[in-house]
This record gives structure tokens, C-alpha cells and sequence, in this order.
């Protein structure tokens, strides 16, 4: 999104057994999306276009919740050892910021994301596609933009414990990270999370940004923010697609909580004015299902 001096890169996408600086052994593996193309936009297989950023359908916040729960991958188990190593919260954030801030460098999407034969003006990779082009044998670096480099952050953040929030504006896209006791910097109070002041800025774009720097350009408040929440819907589908009133329809629904699984699931609807309730039963760890 936003725009920095351009420079040459190259994306790399390994399969790698590695020891990260952080002291345990991660195996990394690409993760594999299969995209579709429709009405001019890419389309990953969570229904989510990679194209556009806002909307029901946009990629933000929703690729951050495709790397949590049952998707959980390598940024889970990155986060998983920063928080065994570093107990303290505040060490824990500067580590995790200094982590990411030496394995990824800012580039842009049409200099570097080519899909179906074709640069893309605008496309974001969500935090395990990014971690997995994090090369260490050969000391490469991910390539990603602003959001990219956002979602990488929240999934690692989040997997140490952290709750975070997507930020975004204009021409740029950052992170926010819950964490009240950082001192001597900016805090933000977030509409509607039934929190007080305790935000602070993640700033994703650049090598040496201090945790809770916020841009001048943005210390006026005047941005959209996404908490990444602890209960999260997504992928209703309906069979048949188009039912009459006489059809017997079969509803699923993925559902994601961040900290439990759910005791029970209710689908309310209305037909012909009327009221009815049925229970969900659990098809997997995070599907359910009902008729």
C-alpha cells in the first residue's frame, strides 16, 4: 500500500529445517493456497480476495484469522517458543518486533507478486505465507508490503499470547498490540473493544522503528482498526445454494475461538415469518453443521 523507494527482489518460497535465534528447532513448510480468479479479483480458498482490502470479502482483517485455531502453522509455533523463552510480556513484544524487523523487507506487490502470469498491483499474503519465505539457510529475507508485513506480525503476536488489531488507512496498513504497561509511548483507547487506553503501535515498515512508534501521519487517529477477535464466523454455506420453501437445506459453518471450543451452537431462522431454532452439531474441530 504505502509507497517506499523501490528496489530489486525476489521472492523465495522453501521447504527448510532451521534453528531460529530464539533456541528451538521449527520445521517450516510453504503453505499452499489454491486462488481463483472472478469478476477480476483472486480469490484464496476461504472465499477472500487478495486484490482488495476492505469489504465483507476483503483481506482486511480477515487473513489474520486463516493462520489461527485448526490453521494454525508456523507463525503459531514461533510464537509458541518466544512465549517460553521470554516470560516477561514487554521483552516478549521487543523480541517478537525484532524478530520479523531482521527476516522481512519492505517491497511492493507489482515488483514482486506474480499470479496467474501476472503482476499484481495489490495483493496480501497472510502471516504463514510470509513466514514461509523466510529462508534461514540462505539468510533471505520475506518481501511483502505494508499489510503483508502487518499480518505476519499479528499472527506471531497472537500466538505468544498478545491480542492484536489491524490497522487500516488510505495508503497503509500497520498493527496495534494490546499492551497496557509499555512506558513512554503513545496508547490508544479502540471504539467498541470495552477496553480503556492500552494499544500501541506496531510499525511494520521499516528496520529500526522502536515498539509503539506511531507515525506522525497517523497519530491524529484518523484510521480504521480491526481487533482480531476471539470468536470469529466465517464460510456459511448452504446446500442446496437456492432452495425453495419445500427443500430440506444443510447449513455449515466454520467457527473459530481463540482460547476453547464451543459446548453449543444454536442456528436461529425464519421461514414465512416464523421463528425456528435447531442445534449445530460439530462435524470437526472447528466445523458444524445443521438441516
Amino acid at each position: 500500500m504505502i509507497k517506499l523507494p523501490k528496489q530489486a527482489v525476489l521472492l523465495s518460497a522453501l521447504t527448510i529445517m532451521f534453528t531460529t535465534d530464539i533456541g528451538l528447532g521449527v520445521y517450516a513448510t510453504t503453505q499452499i493456497t489454491n486462488f481463483t480468479y472472478k469478476n477480476g479479483l483472486w480469490y484464496d480458498s476461504w472465499g477472500y480476495t487478495r486484490n482488495n482490502a476492505i469489504g465483507p470479502s476483503g483481506f482486511m482483517p480477515n487473513l489474520a484469522y486463516e493462520v489461527l485455531g485448526k490453521w494454525q502453522g508456523i507463525a503459531f509455533d514461533w510464537g509458541v517458543q518466544f512465549a517460553e523463552k521470554y516470560p516477561n510480556k514487554i521483552q516478549r513484544a521487543e523480541a517478537i518486533l525484532r524478530f520479523v524487523q531482521q527476516r522481512t523487507e519492505y517491497g511492493y506487490d507489482d515488483d514482486n507478486v506474480i499470479i496467474g502470469g501476472k503482476y499484481q498491483e495489490e495483493w496480501a499474503w497472510n502471516g504463514d505465507e510470509m513466514a514461509s519465505r523466510i529462508d534461514f539457510v540462505s539468510n533471505t529475507q520475506a518481501i511483502g508490503d505494508c499489510e503483508d508485513l502487518a499480518f505476519i506480525y499479528s499472527a506471531i503476536y497472537e500466538d505468544a499470547g498478545f491480542d492484536t488489531a489491524m490497522v487500516l488507512t488510505t495508503n497503509h496498513a500497520a498493527l496495534l498490540i494490546w499492551l497496557p504497561d509499555y512506558p513512554n509511548v503513545l496508547k490508544w483507547d479502540l471504539e467498541g473493544d470495552r477496553r480503556d487506553y492500552g494499544w500501541i503501535w506496531v510499525e511494520s515498515t521499516g528496520e529500526n522503528n522502536p515498539l509503539g512508534w506511531t507515525p506522525d501521519a497517523f497519530r491524529d487517529g484518523d484510521w480504521e482498526s480491526y481487533v482480531v477477535e476471539l470468536f470469529y464466523i466465517h464460510n456459511i454455506q448452504f446446500s442446496p445454494k437456492d432452495p425453495s420453501i419445500e427443500d430440506d437445506v444443510t447449513v455449515t459453518t466454520s467457527i473459530l475461538h481463540k482460547t476453547s471450543n464451543l459446548d453449543n451452537l444454536t442456528l436461529r431462522y425464519f421461514l414465512e415469518g416464523n421463528k425456528f431454532e435447531v442445534n449445530m452439531k460439530r462435524v470437526d474441530a472447528s466445523e458444524y453443521q445443521a438441516s
